[in-house]
């Protein structure tokens, strides 16, 4: 075969330039990253092309992404302000713990063994996934399942060796690609010819395999604050952080001011002297200064006092103010969560927490759905592996904290005042029971009652029965068959004849 010199001269020319190219771009990037990438997938531009990840334009430029998480994660750690904003989330969110409750012993038996597993902790670990979301607005978690007894035990994997998460395609009767993630590529570690890939966890629709309808994969992966067409979370702190970092910066140098407020000196007016006077007054001050309880014995040419600086403290006090109060709205937490009444009553007060609870609310159901996909994921893989059996009730339910403390008193004089209602509109025949019913059960609800929807339907037949019940003490049914047996001319057992 002739060898084209040419030809291998312009190959190597070329991908030497795009090597260039890429180097340039790597450089520029690192100097100045772009919060996002704005043109990635732009067909009218096919020069450019992502470095590190797969082009997808709702996502941080991915050095803006690593420089998020490590600005986040100080601000959370260095800041009263910061720590305290995920503080609050944390506290409210997971509050006393989350518990597992279910209806099967065995199921329960499981749950109970997965959850105080040295290796998971669930007790403890629940609060710190919780934080490390909020901080890093993702959670990548490996799991190790036990090829015998299919017990499965929890890793962790910092959000910053993931290099970018993987989306898969689904192919719909319009042809359009509806993308899912799929899996986690970790960053290149030393001796690997690539990162390591991860798919992530989520139930076979191949029929083919033999894990069919399982739940298979190597991780979870959770993420927060992302747009549906992107593929990586962000930072509870990310649209703070210039916020925080300005408030710490006015407090600290508010700190300094006060300091010098505290400060004086000693201020002498020699009256009428000359220079040389002042000149030697002074050198005689500096080498015997004023002491505390000390005695200065001077005539009327000499004046002594104490000066301190006069800096406008209040002004600075105020505008700090401002500036904390715009970072706790965009946190969506109220100025008396971090100890600022801002002229709040009780009536007022109340009405923040309203937004506030909605948005604790969501952060909780969000944690929710976290620990369910990975307790769900420990009875599947106990069901495969035949230590629980397939036809046990694996249904189970998720105790989670009330995120406020409920006025009892009022309450209660609200539920009866509403029972009273609905009762009397169902017997003038206004609404149906099952209405009156709905409107008992969403006040139950706001008092931290669970009521499922079947629970008319459930409370109508126990009603059924217990009248039914009344009905046969009073009567008992025994003694009317008797009766009409012997109405029929039948003999009635021993005990009825006289």
């Amino acid at each position: 075969m002739e060898l084209n010199f040419s030809q291998v001269m312009r190959e190597a020319n070329a991908a030497e330039a795009e090597r260039q190219q890429e180097m340039r771009a790597r450089a520029k990037e690192a100097i100045a990253p772009e919060l996002f990438a704005l043109t990635a997938g732009d067909s009218e531009d096919p020069r450019y092309r992502r470095i590190t990840s797969p082009a997808v334009i709702r996502d941080l430029n991915p050095l803006m992404q690593l420089r998020m998480q490590q600005v986040c994660f100080y601000l959370s750690v260095t800041t009263p302000f910061g720590k305290r904003i995920v503080r609050v989330m944390v506290d409210y969110v997971v509050g006393e713990g989350f518990k597992a409750v279910a209806e099967d012993p065995d199921v329960q038996q499981l749950i109970d063994k997965f959850w105080t597993d040295p290796a998971n902790k669930m007790d403890e670990n629940v609060e710190s996934l919780c934080q490390e979301l909020l901080v890093f607005g993702e959670l990548c978690i490996p799991v190790a399942v036990n090829p015998v007894d299919g017990f499965v035990k929890l890793g962790y994997i910092d959000p910053q060796e993931i290099e970018y998460v993987e989306f898969a395609t689904m192919q719909t009767q319009l042809s359009e690609e509806i993308t899912v993630p799929a899996a986690v590529r970790l960053r290149q570690r030393l001796g690997e010819s690539e990162g390591r890939r991860l798919k992530i966890i989520s139930r076979d629709d191949d029929p083919q395999s033999p894990t069919f309808g399982r739940l298979t994969g190597d991780c979870f992966y959770f993420a927060i604050n992302k747009a549906k067409a992107a593929s990586r979370g962000i930072s509870e702190l990310f649209s703070l952080a210039d916020w925080i970092d300005v408030f710490d910066q006015m407090v600290f140098d508010f700190a300094d001011r006060v300091r010098l407020l505290n400060s004086f000196v000693w201020h002498y007016v020699l009256k009428g002297g000359t220079e040389q006077q002042v000149e030697d007054l002074k050198k005689k001050v500096l080498k015997s200064p004023p002491r505390q309880g000390g005695l200065q014995v001077t005539n009327d040419q000499v004046d002594i006092e104490a000066r301190t600086p006069d800096l406008k403290g209040a002004d600075m006090s105020e505008a700090a103010r401002v500036v904390k109060l715009y970072g706790m709205g965009g946190a969506g937490l109220p100025a008396w969560f971090f100890a600022d009444p801002v002229d709040a009553n009780r009536a007022t007060a109340e009405e923040m927490a309203g937004p506030t609870g909605k948005m604790l609310t969501n952060k909780q159901n969000m944690m929710k759905r976290v620990v369910r996909a990975i307790i769900d994921f420990a009875i599947d893989q106990a069901r495969q592996h035949g230590v629980l059996a397939e036809d046990a009730d694996g249904s189970w339910t998720l105790q989670v904290p009330d995120l406020s403390v409920k006025d009892i008193a009022s309450s209660a004089t609200a539920l009866q005042t509403i029972t009273a209602s609905v009762a009397q509109a169902e017997d003038r025949g206004w609404i149906r029971g099952v209405t009156a019913a709905r409107a008992v059960h969403t006040l139950l609800t706001q008092v931290g009652v669970d009521v499922g929807q079947d629970e008319y339907d459930l409370a109508q037949q126990e009603k059924q029965d217990r009248e039914a019940e009344q009905q046969n003490a009073l009567n008992d049914q025994k003694n009317l068959a008797d009766a009409l047996k012997q109405a029929a001319g039948q003999k009635p057992p021993t005990e009825m004849v006289q």
